[in-house]
């Protein structure tokens, strides 16, 4: 007996959709895998966040999967932590999301504290001034607290790490600021007690707190120090450097305020070099170490030097050296560095010692190594 072409083609079509069912079907129902060492489930709180998250279409900018291939932000290092099937156990609709128009929020938890994140869904501007991402002004307070509360979930019980040591570091900052003026006696006027300055200290490594800027601050220096300052930080600390961005009436503590001569010269280019790689938990200063390379953050730490002088305000070619605060742990300006002096020889051996401009930190990202200053003598 014949076959027909209509009964081929039909057997034909059944094969491919038993292959596929196979294939595909019978792999994801019977594929259980085990919860990761970092997964949880949501809360009620979180959950209604995620919800709003879905509803507002955050999903499209915004994925949730670091791949294997991904790199950290600055392109330095890979990423910290690659995404496992058992993450997302505990999700009924997986919100991996297809295109990242936005950063990847699968472990923002505890990146930042919750009053940053009020501003930045006011408006993205106030705390990342060249950000695309609309407003969410529109959500209620309570709607916005929800949307809080799930991003903050995100990385899971690492996030829940994170977000604890936010909110014991911010109750620490806080209570070093009592007695200033302002909601639970934070203010961001320049006189900041002694007692405050004294308990930034104590967050440096003391190997940090006598160090002096690794790079000159010529004027090509202070310039690109200004641009990375208007075009990353005014959204906090201000167009006048008060620590009065519009992002500040949401943040507690509020930004630092660097006009002040004689607080400067309590920091010494080492404690913001710190600060500027590491943030400060606690408060809304991120790490920029993953944004940043070394000279970009010397060359704002030079800058920020300025600002007590004028350093926002006067026309750009008037901006020089003698601008900046000097005195205490300021320190004078370095020799610049001779990559020519370094001396290598085809098959010498040479003995580096320990790199005097400053302590290597030991973060990851692209200002992941310190720049050597003093040109190192080879052995003979």
């Amino acid at each position: 007996m014949k076959m027909t072409f209509g009964a081929v083609l039909a057997g034909a079509i059944l094969v491919v959709i038993t292959v596929v069912f196979m294939t595909l079907g019978v792999s994801t129902l019977t594929f259980q895998p085990l919860p990761s060492d970092s997964a949880r489930p949501l809360t009620a709180e979180e959950e209604a966040g995620r919800q709003i998250y879905m509803g507002n279409g955050c999903v499209y900018c915004h994925t949730q999967y670091v791949r294997p291939q991904d790199w950290n932000a600055a392109g330095g290092a890979p990423a910290l932590r690659v995404a496992q099937a058992g993450d997302y156990i505990f999700q009924k609709t997986m919100l991996l999301g297809t295109e990242r128009t936005g950063p990847d929020l699968s472990q923002e938890g505890g990146v930042h504290p919750d009053d940053w994140h009020r501003a930045h869904f006011t408006n993205p501007r106030y705390t990342s001034p060249n950000s695309i991402m609309p407003q969410f002004s529109f959500l209620s307070y309570d709607e916005t607290t929800k949307l809080i509360a799930y991003v903050q979930s995100l990385g899971q019980k690492s996030a829940d790490a994170r977000t604890n040591v936010q909110k014991t570091e911010k109750t620490k900052i806080v209570a070093s600021l009592q007695g200033k003026s302002g909601a639970n006696g934070v203010a961001n006027d320049a006189n900041y007690s002694q007692a405050h300055l004294d308990y930034l200290k104590t967050l440096v490594p003391s190997s940090w707190v006598n160090t002096k800027s690794a790079v000159p601050p010529t004027q090509r220096s202070l310039l690109h120090g200004k641009q990375i300052y208007i075009t990353n930080c005014v959204g906090c600390h201000g167009y006048t450097g008060q620590g009065d961005g519009p992002a500040a009436t949401y943040l507690e503590p509020k930004p630092f305020n660097f006009t002040n001569a004689s607080v400067q010269m309590q920091h010494s280019e080492g404690q913001y070099y710190h600060f500027l790689l590491f943030g400060l938990p606690g408060t809304a200063m991120p790490a920029w170490g993953d944004y940043l390379t070394v000279q970009d953050i010397w060359d704002v730490i030079n800058f920020l030097r300025t600002i007590p002088n004028g350093g926002l305000t006067v026309p750009d070619d008037q901006l020089n050296s003698n601008m900046v605060v000097r005195g205490g742990l300021a320190g004078p300006e370095p020799a610049p560095f001779d990559q020519n002096a370094e001396g290598f020889q085809y098959g010498q051996n040479l003995n580096y010692p320990t790199p005097t401009a400053g302590p290597p930190p030991t973060g990851s990202g692209g200002a992941s190594q310190q720049p050597v200053v003093n040109t190192p003598t080879p052995s003979k």
